[in-house]
Parts: structure tokens; C-alpha cells; sequence
């Protein structure tokens, strides 16, 4: 794990490190999430599929993964 410190701006900014930025192919605009952990904020590249269009593009993953638990469901309430 690679550990940097950054000086938070007045405007509330901060510069990610060049050898993070080049560690993790980051270019201008690339985007992204910022969430937070207990007392850590973490800073995650937007995957891959968050940049897919449209809802639609999960959908059978999400309706497969919902006739299984239907499934499983209905096989548990059996006598």
C-alpha cells in the first residue's frame, strides 16, 4: 500500500500525487467516487461498468440473480 500526504486547499482541494496518478493511469478528467470509511476518506477509479449506459445494461444480471433468490426461497418453505 502506497501512503502520501497532501495539504488540504483553502478551497478545499487537493493534488493526488504524480506517482499515484501515474500508478493508477489517472488523466485529466478521469473520473472519481469519493466516499467515506470511519475516519478515512477514499478516493476509487470509476469501474468500468458504472460507465456503461443505461440501466438496462445489468438488468438480466440483477432479474437472474432475483428468480434465484425466488427459488431458494420457495425451496426453503417447502414441509
Amino acid at each position: 500500500m502506497t501512503v502520501e500526504q497532501v495539504t488540504v486547499s483553502s478551497k478545499g482541494q487537493i493534488t493526488i500525487p504524480k506517482a499515484l496518478r501515474d500508478m493508477l493511469s489517472l488523466s485529466p478528467g478521469a473520473k472519481l467516487s469519493v466516499s467515506v470509511r470511519g475516519p478515512e476518506i477514499v478516493l476509487s477509479k470509476e469501474q468500468a461498468w458504472k460507465s456503461l449506459r443505461g440501466a438496462g445494461a445489468v438488468y438480466p444480471l440483477i432479474a437472474g440473480l432475483e428468480d434465484e433468490r425466488r427459488r431458494n426461497r420457495e425451496r426453503e418453505d417447502r414441509p
